[in-house]
C-alpha cells in the first residue's frame, strides 16, 4: 500500500494557488487531504457519458469512472500505481506459470451472497473470450493463458504457457474485475441503463437518466465496512469547456476529473485544483493511409519541429509537460527511458528537423490531421499547432476538423481513416496500470486493434514478445528497455505532452485521490466534506 494516505502534500504536490502557474511535474500530486466531514450528496461531472456498466466491457472516460466505485478486481490498484490485494490475495505457482487467487472470506455482492472462485472464473473468462454481443475490451492480456478454473468455493486459478508479469498487474483493473455469475447469466444485457450488473462495492446502482444523469447510492452494506463519507453521488455529463466551467465555478458541480484545460488559472480562485501523477499521455497517432507519415524520418522530424512546452503552457492550461520520451515517466518505473534532450522548436530542433525531410525526399503530398472539435479546444489547437509545426519545415500538413462521428471511426482499425482522408488523428491515450509493455504490446503486432498504422518493426517485436514472457524483472526491464530504444528511434506514434491528472474540487469537498487511479479504484469512498 502508499504510505502517502493522508495529506497531498505530504506525497508532493497540494493544489496550484488561484493565479500561480502549474506544478512541476516531480510535484504532482497522489492524493488529497483527507475528508473529515460526511455529505448527503456530491454533483460530479463526466466528460463523457457512459455507454455501458458492463466492468468488462469498460475502457473509457466516463464509464470506469463511475465503475470503479462499484465493481472490484481481484487485486487493487493504490494510488502511487502499486498493486496489493483487492477481492483476493495472489500466490504464484509453478515459476510464474500458474497463478492462484484466495478471494477474501468476507467479500459479499450487493445483495449479501459471498464472492466465489465461481464468480470469479465466469468474470475472467468472459473478459478472456468475450461473447459475441460483447465489444472486446481485455481479452488481449490474456493472450498467456491457457486456463482459468475455480479450484475452490473461494480460490480461482489461472493457467498461463509463460509467466506475464503485465497480466498480474491487469488484474487490478476490469480485466480482472468479478460479477456475479447467476445474476449475470440471468440478465445477459446487464449494463444498460435499466440493467446493473452485481457487483461488490462501497457504492450501488441507483439510477442512469440518459443524456442527463446517474446516480450512485452508498452500500451500507460494504463487506470491508461503510467508510464512504458520501451518502449519493449525482453525475452529470456536460460537455463542452464553456459549459463545464460555467458549471464548475457556478457551484452546480463539487467535482471532475479531467476539467476544462482552457479554464485550469479560472477555477484556481472558484476551488483546488490539483495536477495528479499521470499514465496520460497525448500523441499523434498516424493512421494506415499510404503517405509520407509512414516514413519514420518524417514522424520524427514532426517531433523535433513541435515546441511541446508551448503546447503544454497553451493547449493544456499548464496542465501537462513536454513528452521527451514515448511514455509518461510515471509509467517507466525501473525500466529506462531513452529521452529527448530538447522539447522541440528550437533552432537546432528545426535544422534537424529539416534535414530529416530532404532525407526523406522533401515529400509534397498533403499530410491531414484530424480532431473534433466538439471534443475539446485542447485537441484543436494542438493539432493546429502541430500542422504549422510541419509547414515550418516543408510538409504540406493541415489540420481537417471532423464530426464527432467520423473522429470515432478512425479507433475502428486500420481502414477507419477513410471517411477523413487522415494521415493521423490526435489522442489522449491512458495506460491501465504503470508498465511499459502495456503500450508496447500495442506496437509489437499489426493485427493488434488498436495499431491503428499497423505499424510493424521485427526488431521491437522481438524484444517485445521475449519481455512478455519474462519472468526474472531485471532481465524483463532490460528488454523493455532495449524495446524502448527501438521504439523511440521509429516513433510509431508521436508523443507531445505528458498529461497531468487533473482534478477539481470546490473548497466544500475533498479526499479522492490525485493520481490516474480514478479509473478502476475506488475514488468516491474517500470523498467527503473539508469541514
Amino acid at each position: 500500500m502508499t504510505a502517502c494516505l493522508a495529506l497531498a502534500t505530504a506525497c508532493g504536490g497540494g493544489p496550484a494557488p488561484a493565479g500561480k502557474k502549474a506544478p512541476a511535474v516531480k510535484d504532482w500530486a497522489t492524493t488529497t487531504p483527507q475528508a473529515t466531514g460526511n455529505l448527503d450528496s456530491v454533483n460530479w461531472n463526466l466528460i463523457l457519458e457512459p455507454t455501458t456498466l458492463d466492468p468488462q466491457q469498460a475502457d473509457n472516460y466516463g464509464v470506469n469512472d463511475v465503475l470503479a466505485n462499484m465493481c472490484e478486481s481481484l487485486q487493487t490498484l493504490n494510488p502511487d500505481f502499486s498493486i496489493s490485494d483487492g477481492l483476493a490475495s495472489l500466490k504464484v505457482e509453478n515459476g510464474g506459470k500458474r497463478l492462484v487467487y484466495a478471494i477474501d472470506a468476507k467479500a459479499r455482492f450487493w445483495d449479501g451472497q459471498p464472492v466465489t472462485g465461481a464468480d470469479a472464473a465466469f468474470s475472467l473468462t468472459r473478459a478472456w473470450h468475450p461473447p459475441a454481443q460483447q465489444a472486446p475490451r481485455y481479452d488481449h492480456y490474456f493472450k498467456a493463458v491457457t486456463a482459468v478454473r475455480a479450484t475452490g468455493p473461494r480460490e480461482v486459478t489461472v493457467d498461463l504457457k509463460h509467466p506475464d508479469l503485465l497480466f498480474q498487474k491487469m488484474m487490478a483493473t476490469f480485466a480482472g474485475s468479478v460479477v456475479q455469475a447467476r445474476y449475470s447469466k440471468a440478465h445477459p444485457d446487464y449494463g444498460k441503463p435499466t440493467v446493473p450488473p452485481m457487483c461488490s462495492g462501497p457504492y450501488t446502482f441507483k439510477s442512469w437518466k440518459t443524456g442527463s444523469a446517474l446516480t450512485l447510492e452508498r452500500n451500507e452494506k460494504y463487506w470491508r465496512g461503510v467508510t464512504a463519507k458520501t451518502r449519493q453521488v449525482k453525475f452529470s455529463f456536460l460537455q463542452g469547456d464553456s459549459s463545464q466551467t460555467r458549471a464548475l465555478t457556478g457551484g452546480a458541480i463539487q467535482g471532475m476529473y479531467q476539467p476544462p484545460t482552457s479554464a485550469l488559472s479560472t477555477l484556481g480562485s472558484h476551488g483546488k485544483v490539483y495536477y495528479g501523477k499521470s499514465l496520460l499521455s497525448f500523441y499523434l497517432v498516424p493512421t494506415a493511409k499510404t503517405g509520407p507519415l509512414q516514413d519514420p524520418r518524417i514522424r520524427k522530424a514532426l517531433f523535433l519541429a513541435l515546441n511541446r512546452t508551448a503546447v503544454a503552457r497553451t493547449a493544456f492550461g499548464g496542465g501537462a509537460v513536454a513528452s521527451r520520451s514515448l511514455l509518461p515517466a510515471d509509467v517507466y518505473g525501473p525500466v529506462e527511458a531513452t529521452r529527448s534532450e530538447g522539447t522541440g522548436g528550437s533552432p537546432d530542433e528545426i535544422a534537424q528537423a529539416k534535414k530529416l525531410v530532404k532525407e526523406a525526399g522533401s515529400p509534397k503530398e498533403k499530410i491531414v490531421l484530424a480532431g473534433a472539435p466538439a471534443i475539446s479546444d485542447t485537441l484543436t489547437q494542438t493539432l493546429q499547432a502541430l500542422a504549422e509545426a510541419g509547414q515550418k519545415i516543408g510538409l504540406d500538413t493541415t489540420y481537417k476538423p471532423v464530426a464527432l462521428g467520423q473522429f470515432y471511426d478512425l479507433f475502428s482499425g486500420p481502414k477507419g481513416w477513410k471517411s477523413t482522408g487522415a494521415d493521423a488523428f490526435g489522442s489522449q491515450w491512458s495506460l491501465p496500470v504503470a508498465d511499459p509493455q502495456a503500450l508496447y504490446s500495442v506496437w509489437g503486432s499489426p493485427e493488434d486493434s488498436s495499431n491503428y498504422s499497423q505499424f510493424t518493426d521485427s526488431a521491437a517485436s522481438e524484444l517485445i514478445r521475449r519481455a512478455a514472457a519474462e519472468g526474472n524483472t531485471g532481465r524483463r526491464e532490460a528488454l523493455l528497455g532495449q524495446a524502448d530504444e527501438r521504439l523511440f528511434d521509429r516513433l510509431p506514434w508521436i508523443p507531445v505532452v505528458d498529461v497531468a491528472n487533473v482534478l477539481y474540487l470546490s473548497d466544500s469537498v475533498t479526499g479522492p485521490p490525485a493520481s490516474f487511479v480514478n479509473w478502476y479504484s475506488p475514488w468516491a469512498q474517500q470523498l467527503g466534506s473539508t469541514k
